[in-house]
C-alpha cells in the first residue's frame, strides 16, 4: 500500500475517532443521559428502520411482483412481536404487580410453561408464513432466497436478516464456534 495512502487513511481515521464522542455527547442532550422510555424509543425506531429496509432489500433482491406482496407481508408480520411484548426496562415479568421473588416454584413453573407455549405457537405460525411466502415465490426467486438462507447460516431465529445476511460469525458467534470462521492461530 503506497505510503501517501496509508497516512492519510490513518489521519481520517483519528478524526473520525476524535469525532465520535463529540458526536454522542451533542446525541445524549448535551450531557445529559436519555432516560429509559427515551432509549426504549430509539430502539423501537431503530427497530421498525430495520424492518423497513429488511423489506425493500427482499423485495429488491428477490425482484419480487405486486401479486407476491401480500406474501411477503404475512412472512414479515409473522417476525414482529404481539403487542406489549417488549417490555419497557424496569418491568419485572410475573404476574401484574408481583416483584419477580414472590413467585413461588410452581408459578415460576407455570409462567415459564406459558411462555414456552406462546412461542412455540409464533414458531409455528411464522413457519406457515415462511411456507406460503417461498410457495409464492417463482423457481428462480427461490433458489435466491435459498441463497439468502444459506449466506445467513440456515439461522432462522428472528428471521431473514436477522444478523444481517449471517453476521460477520455465522450464526453462533465467533471463532471456533458453530457457524463461525476457525479459531486463528495466535
Amino acid at each position: 500500500m503506497p505510503s501517501n495512502f496509508r497516512q492519510a487513511a490513518l489521519v481520517a481515521l483519528s478524526a473520525a475517532a476524535i469525532a465520535a464522542p463529540a458526536a454522542w455527547a451533542q446525541d445524549e442532550h448535551r450531557g445529559q443521559r436519555p432516560t429509559p422510555d427515551q432509549m426504549h424509543a430509539r430502539m423501537q425506531e431503530m427497530r421498525e428502520a430495520h424492518e423497513r429496509q429488511r423489506a425493500a432489500d427482499l423485495r429488491t433482491v428477490l425482484r419480487l411482483r405486486p401479486d407476491q406482496e401480500p406474501a411477503l407481508t404475512a412472512f414479515l408480520a409473522s417476525h414482529k412481536r404481539p403487542e406489549g411484548g417488549g417490555k419497557p426496562p424496569g418491568e419485572h415479568r410475573g404476574p401484574p404487580g408481583a416483584p419477580p421473588m414472590a413467585m413461588t416454584t410452581p408459578q415460576r413453573l407455570d409462567e415459564m410453561a406459558r411462555r414456552d407455549a406462546e412461542h412455540e405457537a409464533r414458531r409455528k405460525a411464522h413457519a406457515e408464513a415462511l411456507r406460503a411466502f417461498y410457495a409464492a415465490l417463482s423457481p428462480d426467486q427461490r433458489q435466491v432466497f435459498d441463497a439468502l438462507q444459506r449466506m445467513q447460516g440456515g439461522h432462522e431465529h428472528g428471521g431473514f436478516g436477522h444478523h444481517g445476511f449471517g453476521g460477520m460469525h455465522g450464526p453462533m458467534g465467533g471463532p471456533g464456534r458453530p457457524g463461525g470462521p476457525p479459531p486463528r492461530d495466535e
